[in-house]
């Protein structure tokens, strides 16, 4: 038992922590390189807007700027962007993109 709990402790630190890590600061540097207005959006935490704004450039296939605006949503954490995929996905569905795959 000490041994299960010594070998979880060392993965936490060795891999799932600067995974986190990294990935904070991408979503961070993501939140930074966009508009003042989608950040303002970010921080009202506009999920409508927001995820009119994704639609309209998915209809436009400009899908780099959709997934930086993404990677910034997931830096306010994980129930925002939750909010957001939800509304989204009703969104795609009636401007006949379909659902979310990883929904």
């Amino acid at each position: 038992m000490v041994i299960f709990i010594i070998i979880c402790v060392l993965v936490y630190f060795l891999v799932i922590k600067p995974f986190l890590k990294k990935r904070a600061t991408e979503n961070l540097a993501s939140f930074l390189a966009l508009p003042s207005e989608v950040q303002n959006m970010i921080h009202q935490e506009d999920v409508f807007g927001l995820s009119e704004l994704l639609v309209e450039l998915e209809l436009n296939k400009s899908y780099g700027p959709a997934k930086l605006i993404l990677e910034a949503i997931d830096s306010k954490g994980f129930a925002f962007s939750r909010r957001v995929d939800k509304v989204r996905n009703e969104m795609r569905i009636k401007a006949g993109l379909g659902s979310l795959k990883h929904f």
